[in-house]
């Protein structure tokens, strides 16, 4: 295909939709933002690329919730469809055999592409995985780096600038006593892109908006508006976009109204830039086709697997 991009940057912020213009509960329209200027309520999407608010329901009734959210992010596969409402927290049992055969990592290394999760997991997280049960509170996304048969990025990956770490700035390393300087999100940003060179698709996940929206935080939510702002300035200034190309998405709304503690019903942020961004404009409506129009940019195409469908 002669749009497939050289690179692929996907990443996922948990709990981000498309709120009202409403300064007491929206964080991105109380707090300074550019990237984010059209989930708050905004007329339009300001930087060079797409948005394209999409629809997180999937055809199931109830509020979207992350287990299937993420799997459909993941896999292309409508997990609330398979079961048969929308699951809260981690992948289920039923949904764990999707991310373990059909990640989209996986999917991308078995046709001779290199994909990888780019977060380096703590020692504090690691030593949580030792427990027999932990394939239970493993993540999506985690579970999508298993499939591929690949080891996690470690600290020290991290330290070596091999990987990237779920804070953008370092202020939760610091905080549980690792030594370590402060990074401007910026910097992050154009860090994510420089790693990113490295493979065909490379997944970095963030996870606080969906705490801070959860915990209905305007403090954290002012600290957060301004990281993943500054993280999206370095990725917009670092990529080639005659070359390259970054997704941005997310499973449910949450963060854009915290008036309320809940998900919520409004569609999600997703924001395309770069090499093949048109083909994301005609394919894009659903969760699931997200990560179906990644495959498709890329010279793969989506076949659903009837054995996991039929075992589900």
């Amino acid at each position: 295909m002669s749009e497939k991009p050289e690179s692929i940057i996907y990443i996922f912020l948990d709990g981000v939709g498309i709120g009202a213009n409403d300064p007491s509960s929206n964080p991105f329209s109380r707090f300074k933002t550019f990237f984010f200027q059209a989930a708050g309520g905004g007329e339009s999407f300001k930087p060079p690329g797409v948005l394209i608010p999409t629809d997180a329901h999937m055809g199931v009734a109830g509020l979207p919730q992350s287990a299937t959210g993420q799997t459909a992010l993941f896999t292309g596969y409508n997990g609330a469809e398979i079961m048969g409402r929308h699951i809260n927290g981690f992948p289920t049992f039923t949904l764990r055999p999707f991310l373990k055969e059909a990640s989209i990592l996986k999917v991308f290394n078995e046709h001779g592409l290199d994909a990888s999760l780019l977060n380096s997991y703590s020692p504090m997280y690691l030593k949580r995985l030792t427990n027999p049960r932990a394939e239970r509170i493993l993540s999506a996304s985690s579970h999508s780096q298993l499939s591929t048969g690949n080891p996690f990025f470690k600290l020290e990956d991290y330290l070596a600038g091999r990987s990237m770490y779920m804070d953008i700035t370092n202020w939760f390393l610091r905080k549980h006593g690792v030594d370590i300087e402060m990074v401007d999100p910026k910097i992050s940003g154009r860090k994510l892109v420089t790693i990113s060179r490295k493979y065909n698709l490379s997944l970095y996940e963030y996870f606080f908006t969906d705490k801070a929206g959860h915990e209905q935080s305007m403090g954290a939510a002012k600290r957060i508006t301004a990281h993943i702002e500054g993280l999206l300035e370095g990725v917009w200034e670092e990529l080639d976009p005659e070359k390259e190309l970054v997704v941005i998405t997310s499973d449910h709304g949450n963060f854009e109204d915290m008036s309320v503690k809940t998900h919520t019903e409004n569609k999600v942020f997703t924001a395309v830039y770069g090499k093949g961004q048109e083909l994301f404009e005609q394919e894009v409506k659903y969760l699931y086709d997200i990560p179906r129009t990644i495959m498709k940019l890329s010279g793969i195409e989506f076949k659903e697997n009837e054995d996991l469908l039929t075992a589900s």
